[in-house]
């Protein structure tokens, strides 16, 4: 009970999470999180395996110093549909896998992406 409260009291590690298919094909992602870390994105197959590492370091700021909305600034990232050895991706769903590094916390989206077909 004491770790499901800690849990909840320091939130989701991301949230907004959105996905864009985009000709070419390509595809982009954006998410929010709720505090400033070094942070690992990438992109995860059905078997919950990683396929793409799309960032592995401290994210930039790209919103002015004081939100007026409370909202923190939206993090976007683009992928060609292929893996981390440049071949084109199975056709299949993936998800977004984020790791707060500095938090020690990592999550997979419950948002997917549907590849219809690879990469060409």
């Amino acid at each position: 009970m004491t770790l499901t409260q800690r849990l909840r009291q320091e939130g989701p590690i991301a949230r907004d999470i959105k996905f864009k298919t985009r000709p070419g094909p390509r595809y982009r992602v954006c998410f929010r999180t709720p505090r400033d870390d070094r942070v690992l994105v990438a992109l995860v197959d059905q078997a919950r395996e990683v396929v793409r590492v799309l960032h592995d370091a401290p994210l930039a700021e790209s919103g002015p110093p004081e939100n007026p909305g409370g909202k923190a600034p939206a993090h976007c990232f683009d992928w060609d549909g292929r893996d981390d050895a440049g071949e084109p991706v199975p056709t299949g769903f993936y998800r977004l896998k984020i790791s707060l590094r500095d938090a020690s916390r990592e999550g997979i989206s419950g948002e997917k992406l549907r590849i219809a077909e690879p990469a060409s």
